[in-house]
């Protein structure tokens, strides 16, 4: 199953189903998404709001962030029982249990936090000509010190970005068997095998990283999407080496995925560097050998996405020759066959800002 963080809430998409049907948070605009398994989401608002839900979404906890911490800008969930851990501006770190009760009394009052389905969705899929929109930054509700104190929120160190770097944020947060990675915007990226005691900067890096991806079943290979290509570890972070061979033109890597069960399939959203914006021409790429050559998509998927950027990729860890593309206009588009095909998902999903997959 995959998770779409929209501004317009979160949306699911599994195999079999036509389109994708609306989950929960209606109306709110999501940004960040982290599931350990089946029925657990930890959710990250636009205004930098934490959210949770342990029963697939039936109903939402607005959990309340420590006194002095910034909005929320990504989260990430790992172990067992499942740990969330929360990156805020300014740059800081915060971990807590997942599901960890907050009495009701205690809450701060949530703003919009439905979870009724719209009829809305049955069009999904058929409609034309979706528009870019960014929703309105809400105000947050300041929680009061007991609701922060039954969160049960811990302080962890955080990255020490660079002093050149103005307002840093983390942009991506990833565990993979014990070590931690956190790309800082400007700043590169960082690791800790210490649970959050310690952080060290990966060299060897662009500055600017995007999103990072674990290779399943074999420790300590992970890829990097950067301003500057598609980068490679074998060992946890040590040491990189630069993937990028066919994207000389399109350096500027924006989303990548590895496909389960096949560590050497990728595929990663791609535009030539200083083209970021409205004048951007995003495309879609894919490798069969480790990141080796890439070539681009051209099955039936558009040549370029004029004005539009892939904001994130999905391969679905349940049915691995399932993938989907987020566009940030919010049109999707999807592959149920290993890319032998692909085609529109969805289109007027008010942007499709960050994906999440679970078995």
């Amino acid at each position: 199953m995959i998770f779409i963080g929209t501004d317009e809430g979160i949306y699911r998409w599994l195999e079999g189903a036509g389109w994708p049907v609306f989950h929960g948070l209606q109306d709110r605009s999501v940004v960040g998404l982290a599931s350990p398994g089946p029925g657990v989401l930890v959710a990250v608002d636009r205004s930098g709001g934490v959210w949770e839900t342990t029963d697939n979404g039936l109903s939402w906890c607005a959990v309340p962030l420590p006194e002095g911490a910034g909005p929320a800008s990504v989260a990430a969930v790992a172990g067992l029982p499942p740990t969330v851990v929360v990156a805020v501006e300014p740059l800081g770190l915060y971990q807590r249990a997942v599901g960890a009760p907050i009495p009701r009394s205690a809450e701060p009052p949530p703003a919009h936090a439905g979870f009724v389905p719209r009829v809305a969705h049955r069009a999904r899929g058929l409609a034309e000509g979706a528009t870019a929109l960014l929703a309105p930054r809400r105000r947050r509700v300041a929680p009061n010190a007991e609701a922060v104190r039954l969160a049960g929120w811990t302080r962890l160190k955080a990255p020490t970005a660079p002093r050149s770097t103005t307002g840093p944020v983390v942009r991506a947060l990833v565990e993979a068997q014990g070590v931690w990675f956190a790309a800082v915007g400007g700043a590169g990226l960082w690791t800790s095998g210490d649970g959050g005691s310690a952080w060290s900067q990966c060299q060897g890096l662009p500055s600017e990283v995007y999103a990072v991806r674990p290779v399943a079943g074999r420790p300590g290979h992970l890829w990097a999407a950067t301003d500057d290509g598609c980068w490679f570890s074998t060992d946890s972070g040590a040491t990189w080496a630069d993937r990028s061979a066919g994207l000389e033109n399109v350096r500027h890597v924006r989303a990548v995925d590895v496909k389960p069960g096949a560590p050497d399939t990728l595929l990663a959203g791609a535009a030539p560097r200083g083209q970021t914006g409205a004048e951007s021409n995003f495309a879609l790429y894919e490798s069969a050998d480790g990141g080796g050559k890439w070539t681009q998509v051209k099955k039936v998927f558009p040549d370029r996405l004029e004005a539009d950027a892939i904001t994130d990729i999905r391969y679905d860890p349940a049915a691995p020759d399932n993938a989907v593309v987020a566009l940030r206009s919010g049109e999707l588009w999807a592959t149920r066959n290993d890319g032998a095909y692909w085609g529109p998902l969805a289109r007027q999903i008010k942007a499709a800002r960050v994906l999440c997959a679970t078995p």
